[in-house]
């Protein structure tokens, strides 16, 4: 049987035109010779919905597009196959909807309600037949393959995580010649239908490279990266059939990925605003001139402007001479990339302010940062946003990963609805990433792709950071000084290590040779937290972006490190209050045992001293040869004791037995 994929980009949501072009590529499908085809999953609802899912109006016009669409395709004789996350029992469900003969049903839940009133695992992934091949939809292929049903002829495994330039095995068809998927595959003796999303959905970006894989692990077909595409495989269990050589797969290259990501995502945020283009700002350094390069390959020359600000700071031939040469880089860049140019002179607003004292706790030059330079800050984004707006361009942004963590507040003020495609991006790798744009043609001048030129925009980062305005001003200038020192990749690792790995301030590089550094620095990624929800929006490629990190906005407390004490955690106490109950219990045991023995030697008569000759051999043995004789002295006694105890004798309790009456 011919399964298809349709690898398309949709406007996250846009129930009708979704439909429509699902309808179209059913035709397409069927006309060569498909029987099932396949959606892929964030078209409808994304990749994390939230309380879309919880919305009625929203489940009715969905189903009702579905109904509608199954309908039109019932005269196909195609299946469709369209997954979504709904709400099932008050929890989100990867669903998948298979429209068939004028009907939508939804697979998972009803296999779910199956399994329920059988008794079984709710969620083990459902098993369906289309023209007698067994199908199995699963969403986490590492998760879910060990649950496949045995017997199962093909998984079709829809791709839900986005792009992440730490993970190989989100690139798809991209990282099987790395050893994604293959083994496991393999080894089940199942075919793989991998279908892999492409485009931008919110926060999330997928690369595209959907695939088939037969049941010896080996890549039948395969679409191709980064564009559209409809796959159609003749799925044949048993049978050989030509495959792709590894050496014709597609290689996961991260620096070529993740580029090719930001762009799709820059596209598709742009189209879902109803733009066409993109206005930036080219401040002559490396962040700026790598996304106007990235707007260049997302809209193309002609729908791109380029903003030159002239400064009014320079206050020394010196500074004349390096803002010359700021102009010239910026003018440059343009002119390599064949992009309009708008030119402002900014004003000279050390002379329009009244003051130009800088507030305390700044770190940057000499630990301070001028009430004029954040005006000159705001001046920009003011133009970037009346050029966007006359050009009907949507504003990008060059603020990368690093300014997200330890500047927010100097990056809060800008354009509304504006992006920046390198959000998730740290500084350093953009460097990787100009490199490698430069591979295809060297359009941005050679001393921006530099490690010096990294250094001077960290060193711009720096001079925009705030520390809290209660932090004394001889502290802001010593946190200036340690940061100084400091080069991008020591600032960077640091940052990489506490918000994507999550790692604890003694396991951070630098920790133990720079700690009052990395306090610093992780002092200002925790004062950022509330400034970093007003930027710009921007893509999640990273294993961990500071918008999944977040923690609370008005939290006093930053990890210092543990100072050489013992590490407290929970799983310790519950050890420590397990090792105290057992270490009781058994001096309960030992106290029990003591008065159980004390009570029957009493009860016949037996000394201290006659206790301690039973606990040797001879006494046991001696015990042991007088047992009957000792019964039944025990018996006459105990008869006596509740006879006493019943007629109010001295013993205390319900029986008269001290012991059992106090415990």
């Amino acid at each position: 049987m011919k399964i298809a994929i349709a690898q398309v980009d949709m406007r996250l949501g846009d129930i009708d035109a979704i439909c429509g072009r699902l309808e179209s590529q059913a035709v397409i499908a069927h006309e060569q010779g498909a029987r099932l085809l396949c959606a892929p999953a964030p078209l409808l609802t994304g990749t994390m919905p939230g309380m879309l899912m919880a919305s009625r109006g929203f489940m009715h016009d969905m189903l009702s597009g579905l109904s509608a669409l199954s309908e039109r395709v019932a005269l196909l004789d195609i299946a469709l196959l369209v997954p979504a996350i709904v709400e099932y029992q008050g929890t989100a469900l990867f669903e998948t909807f298979l429209l068939r003969k004028g009907r939508v049903v939804p697979i998972r839940a009803l296999a779910a309600l199956r399994g329920e009133r059988a008794g079984e695992d709710l969620w083990l992934p459902p098993v369906f037949e289309v023209d007698g091949l067994r199908c199995a939809p699963v969403f986490d292929f590492e998760r879910d393959i060990d649950l496949v049903p045995i017997g199962c002829d093909v998984v079709i495994y829809f791709q839900a995580a986005p792009f992440c330039a730490a993970r190989a095995e989100s690139a798809a068809v991209a990282s099987v010649a790395d050893g994604h998927f293959r083994p496991q595959i393999a080894q089940r003796s199942m075919w793989l239908a991998c279908v892999a999303p492409v485009g931008g959905f919110d926060e999330a970006a997928f690369s595209g490279g959907s695939f088939f894989m037969d049941d010896c692990g080996r890549v039948i077909a395969a679409a191709p990266c980064f564009e559209e595409a409809l796959l159609v495989q003749d799925v044949q269990r048993g049978i050989t059939v030509p495959c792709i050589e590894d050496h014709l797969l597609p290689h996961f290259d991260r620096s070529e990925w993740l580029w090719e990501a930001l762009r799709l995502w820059l596209a598709d945020a742009a189209g879902a605003r109803g733009l066409g283009g993109a206005a930036v700002v080219l401040a002559g350094d490396l962040p700026s001139s790598l996304a106007a390069a990235l707007c260049v390959d997302a809209f193309g020359s002609r729908n791109v402007v380029g903003i030159v600000i002239e400064r009014a700071r320079a206050l020394t031939p010196q500074d004349e001479e390096a803002e010359r040469e700021r102009l010239d880089r910026a003018r440059a860049v343009a002119s390599g990339l064949r992009i309009r140019t708008v030119e402002r002179v900014e004003p000279a607003f050390s002379e329009l302010l009244d003051r130009d004292a800088p507030p305390a706790g700044i770190v940057g030059e000499g630990g301070r940062r001028g009430a004029s330079a954040r005006a000159a800050d705001a001046f920009e984004q003011m133009v970037l946003a009346d050029i966007a707006e006359r050009e009907r361009a949507l504003p990008v942004r060059s603020l990368c990963k690093t300014d997200y963590a330890l500047a927010p507040d100097a990056c809060a003020a800008g354009p509304v609805g504006a992006v920046a495609p390198f959000g998730d991006v740290y500084l350093t790798a953009l460097e990787f990433l100009a490199r490698w744009r430069n591979g295809s043609g060297s359009t941005l001048p050679a001393p921006l792709v530099t490690l010096r030129a990294v250094r001077a925009a960290l060193a711009g980062i720096l001079s925009r950071a705030s520390l809290p305005a209660r932090i004394a001003p001889e502290f802001g200038a010593r946190a200036a000084e340690l940061l100084r020192r400091l080069g991008p990749a020591e600032v960077d690792g640091v940052l990489e290590a506490h918000i994507d790995r999550a790692l604890p301030f003694d396991e951070i590089p630098l920790a133990a040779q720079r700690p009052d550094a990395v306090a610093v620095l992780l002092m200002l990624v925790r004062h950022g937290e509330a400034a970093r929800r007003a930027l710009p929006a921007y893509p999640s490629v990273s294993a961990c972006s500071l918008a999944e990190r977040a923690w609370p906005a008005s939290l006093a407390w930053s990890e210092l490190g543990l100072r050489g004490a013992e590490p407290q955690t929970l799983e310790a106490l519950v050890r420590a209050e397990l090792e105290r109950a057992e270490s009781r219990g058994a001096e309960m045991g030992e106290r029990m045992r003591d008065e159980l023995v004390g009570f029957v030697s009493n009860l016949l008569g037996i000394t201290p001293e006659q206790l301690e000759e039973l606990g040797s051999e001879e006494g046991r043995a001696r015990l042991g040869a007088s047992l009957p004789q000792v019964e039944e002295q025990i018996q006459r006694s105990l008869q006596q004791l509740f006879e006493q105890g019943g007629a109010g004798g001295r013993l205390g309790g319900p029986h008269g037995l001290p012991f059992f009456s106090r415990n």
